[in-house]
């Protein structure tokens, strides 16, 4: 490793135009990654000697250890990792003027690394302080469960947006970088053989396509699944009236059942085969397949016949 100081001299100014692209923070990324493994294994063999016992608590941890010891020691020395130096780029801050702080630095690190495991943990802790707290209310409580969920799975989403992002405009390549402001330069930027950048420029369109059509299934998906439930509620409220006038009424206790939810039917609807169910339910049958339930004729939902004043 080489010291950053001494590469860069004194003045960071000829530099602004000498930003690190795709193809040089692409492979020091993947360098620093084959890097840590490696490092990673050494200390799994390593906590192995310890026993069978501790190799299978904290063998998970090593990973991380590795990653936060390799940049850490880089970072407290002021030294290029092996990626940047393979590759010829540099750490500065936000303005391209001077080296980052250690601390700077170490708070980078500890997002990356650390960042996901962190972020999760918090919203575990903001789960359960919601649904063990009496003074919500269900249906608040519902709502920000529901905003936890949402934010749990966001991170792929995030990570995929800022990458296609990264590809597009040669920005920063790590979200921890850009929350921190930290900037790869070129060292010897005259060096450098130029590269056709439009290859990345492809790939992040493909990946922000990828991830536009993966957040709109998803939501269609939860959409569908919100709907379902209402309808489960709606036919659950509509089937506990029903029971409540049978009890009333006990000649009623004889209506013809729906083969869907062996209930006395709701609604009653007539398919153009002749057969007879609730509506809900043959419309929430018709949501997965096109076809009767019982003769498999193929039914679309324009074809249903509603029928008034019978059981």
């Amino acid at each position: 490793m080489t010291k950053r100081r001494n590469i860069i001299g004194k003045n960071l100014l000829d530099f602004r135009n000498a930003r690190a692209r795709q193809p040089e923070i692409v492979r020091s990324v993947q360098k620093d990654a084959k890097y840590t493994e490696e490092l990673a294994e050494d200390f799994s063999d390593l906590l192995r000697l310890t026993g069978a016992r501790s190799w299978i608590k904290y063998n998970q941890l090593c990973k991380l250890f590795a990653e936060i010891t390799y940049h850490g020691f880089a970072s407290s020395n002021n030294l290029q990792t092996l990626g940047e130096e393979y590759t010829g780029v540099i750490q500065v801050d936000s303005a391209y003027m001077n080296i980052p702080s250690r601390l700077l630095q170490l708070v980078s690190i500890i997002l990356e690394f650390g960042g996901d495991a962190l972020f999760h943990r918090v919203l575990e802790k903001l789960e359960k302080y919601i649904k063990d707290n009496e003074a919500i209310v269900p249906d608040a409580k519902q709502k920000l469960l529901k905003v936890l969920w949402i934010m749990h799975s966001s991170p792929q989403y995030i990570k995929a947006l800022h990458k296609s992002l990264f590809y597009l405009r040669s920005s920063k390549y790590q979200i921890s970088k850009r929350i921190t402001g930290l900037n790869y330069v070129l060292i010897r930027h005259w060096l450098q053989p130029e590269f056709s950048l439009y290859g990345y420029k492809i790939l992040g369109v493909i990946s922000f396509l990828q991830v536009t059509v993966s957040l709109i299934i998803n939501a269609y998906e939860s959409w569908k699944d919100h709907r379902r439930k209402t309808l489960e509620n709606m036919n659950s409220s509509s089937r506990r009236l029903v029971s409540a006038e049978s009890n009333a009424n006990p000649e009623k206790s004889d209506a013809p059942q729906c083969i869907l939810c062996l209930e006395p039917r709701i609604n009653t609807t007539l398919t153009p085969c002749g057969h007879l169910f609730c509506w809900n339910c043959i419309l929430d049958w018709l949501d997965e397949r096109d076809e009767c339930p019982l003769c498999r004729e193929k039914l679309k939902k324009s074809n249903l016949i509603p029928l008034q004043n019978y059981l």
